[in-house]
């Protein structure tokens, strides 16, 4: 005889249950071009300078900028011709004073040469090369580690890898990527379903859950194994179920799950498994059932497909994206501009992110590959338009599902904050932006959390969190760094940071007022690194990153770290959780 549904239990309840015995992930490495879709299990720390060497940014020529001071179009200065540097080539020639190289976009720049003249403001004639507009240092040139630095840490546990994650992880030449893995088992039952290419015999009909549940397995970042078709032969479906329990993290059967006589999930179930719950009061999905089979989470869909996916995306989905750490989100979205826009009037694909609504730039130009990792999508702005006001309301594309985070940081790079974000079960978006910008995208709205160095103004009408003292001070590998810096190589930091007008004031009171950096930092383990490497002697930073490097450190102050929230953020529950873990690390 026909069985009758259980209780019908309500949706949210089910979910409470399914939700209840996702596992913890395990880890596996698989090679990067597999690593799409899937979910990073740990950190990614940048090994090299992106790029790694100061190459030119436009078509032209490689001078040495103080040759151009006086170049005008009317009064064009002439300077010496002595050879190029071919795209992909180590430059063979040295430019001096009087004299420039020709040089390609993507070209090393040769030494010597410290900026680049476009070849729209130039005309070769002969030997020699007439520049009609002056160029100041470092124009038109990117510099080594000006995208990713040796040491910055560019991705976090818990990212889903899609195109610019991807395209990161092969900006730093990484073969292989730690992700988490959850396998997860998917099969159709019934003895109508035929696989898709062979020829349909009288009543039958093409599996389509095996694929499209599984397919939509991959979009959640888990690891979909198909087993094909079951027949509804109750113990050569038990035999297959069993075998899914022993290979997989949760198994995934569509169809058979009714109440039915011919129906064999529930009785399979019953008799192999523990059956938890079976109906639950939502159309459609009404036959859903749940279950263990050998300790492994078991979920029958319903057989037709659209209830299938349905059922999937209350109770899979949300299982997988637990056990992962991921979230579900879509792929159009719309907001409103965090600040205005200039543009040149020309019909432009700009690269945003967007945070609570708020949608902010963050084109770094079309060579950095940071852009698109800092891009949830791109906003088009239509020919004609060369100005668009604050809280303009615009439409995203986004590159891929939208990661929206539970809490974005932005302001001074913070060791404490990176531990959090890997200790929390939160999506933390972490913006290193330095003070002035921090400051300003809490005031947008853009991020709940400012974290800005007590050596700047905290803004008007801002709430203070937390703060913490830290200790600043020289790192360096030897005291020969110390006792001639006029010669010593030393890595400054990004202008948009507070400690860049602190480590300035400090080597003006040693003696040295115009200093010239090999590199701008925006991390504190960035500034070691480069020194670590051999290619820096000296840097400014946290005596942690020193220390951590082994590097020697020679304290000089004490900065105060202060987190900053936005109007209302406190009573968020994320927020809880992030100051009740931050009190927890400050007093370790």
């Amino acid at each position: 005889m026909p069985k009758e549904f259980r209780t019908l239990i309500p949706l949210e309840e089910a979910r409470s249950i399914v939700l209840s015995h996702a596992p913890r992930p395990g880890m596996e490495a698989v090679r990067l071009p597999e690593a799409a879709g899937r979910v990073l299990a740990e950190r990614i720390v940048s090994g090299m300078d992106v790029p790694g060497f100061a190459r030119a940014s436009m078509d032209g020529f490689a001078v040495q900028s103080e040759d151009t001071l006086d170049a005008r179009e009317d009064r064009p200065i002439p300077l010496k011709l002595v050879g190029s540097v071919p795209m992909g080539a180590k430059p063979e020639v040295r430019v001096g004073r009087g004299e420039v190289a020709e040089v390609s976009t993507g070209s090393m720049m040769p030494p010597g040469a410290d900026a680049v003249v476009m070849i729209e403001y130039s005309q070769a004639e002969g030997d020699r090369v007439l520049v009609r507009r002056p160029v100041y240092g470092s124009e038109n040139v990117q510099a080594a580690g000006s995208d990713i630095s040796l040491g910055e840490v560019v991705l976090f546990p818990g990212t889903r890898l899609a195109a610019r994650e991807i395209g990161v992880l092969a900006a730093l030449g990484r073969e292989t990527v730690p992700v988490r893995r959850l396998r997860v088992g998917v099969a159709s039952t019934g003895n109508e379903l035929i696989r898709p290419g062979c020829p349909l015999g009288l009543g039958q009909i093409y599996d389509i859950n095996s694929y499209t549940v599984a397919v939509a397995v991959q979009d959640c970042g888990a690891t979909a194994i198909r087993y094909g078709i079951l027949p509804d032969v109750q113990e050569e479906m038990a035999r297959v179920l069993q075998k899914m329990a022993s290979e997989c993290d949760l198994i995934l059967v569509s169809g058979s799950t009714s109440a039915g006589a011919g129906d064999m999930v529930y009785k399979v179930l019953d008799n192999v498994g523990e059956t938890i719950f079976h109906g639950v009061n939502l159309k459609p999905g009404k036959p859903t059932i749940f279950g263990l089979i050998d300790g492994k989470p078991c979920l029958g869909l319903p057989g037709y497909p659209t209830s299938a996916l349905t059922v999937f995306g209350e109770l899979a989905a949300p299982f997988i994206r637990q056990s992962l750490g991921t979230k579900a989100h879509g792929y159009v979205t719309k907001g409103q501009l965090a600040g205005p826009i200039r543009t040149e009037g020309r019909q432009q694909m700009l690269a945003v992110g967007i945070s609570r609504g708020q949608v902010y730039t963050v084109d770094k130009g079309s060579g950095s590959i940071t852009t698109l990792a800092g891009a949830d999508g791109v906003m088009e702005i239509p020919s004609g338009i060369e100005y668009l006001e604050k809280g303009t309301a615009v439409d995203l594309n986004l590159f891929s599902e939208l990661e929206v985070p539970d809490l974005v940081v932005a302001g001074e790079n913070s060791a404490i904050v990176e531990k959090l974000a890997e200790k929390l079960p939160l999506q933390i978006r972490l913006m290193n932006t330095g003070s002035l910008r921090g400051r300003m995208y809490l005031g947008d709205g853009v991020a709940d959390l400012a974290c800005v160095s007590g050596l700047a103004e905290a803004p008007a009408g801002t709430v203070l969190v937390k703060g913490y003292k830290r200790e600043l001070g020289l790192i360096y590998r030897d005291e020969s760094a110390l006792q001639n810096l006029a010669r010593s190589r030393i890595v400054g930091w990004h202008r948009d940071f507070a400690l860049k007008a602190a480590f300035e004031r400090i080597l003006s009171d040693l003696g040295l007022s115009h200093p010239k950096y090999v590199r701008a930092a925006k991390t504190h383990s960035s500034v070691a690194a480069a020194i670590a490497a051999g290619w820096a002697d000296m840097g400014f930073g946290e005596r942690g990153a020193a220390e951590d490097a082994g590097l020697r450190f020679k304290p000089v102050m004490n900065d105060e770290i202060l987190f900053l929230a936005r109007s209302g953020w406190l009573e968020d529950q994320a927020a809880k959780s992030f100051i009740s873990a931050l009190r927890d690390l400050s007093r370790d």
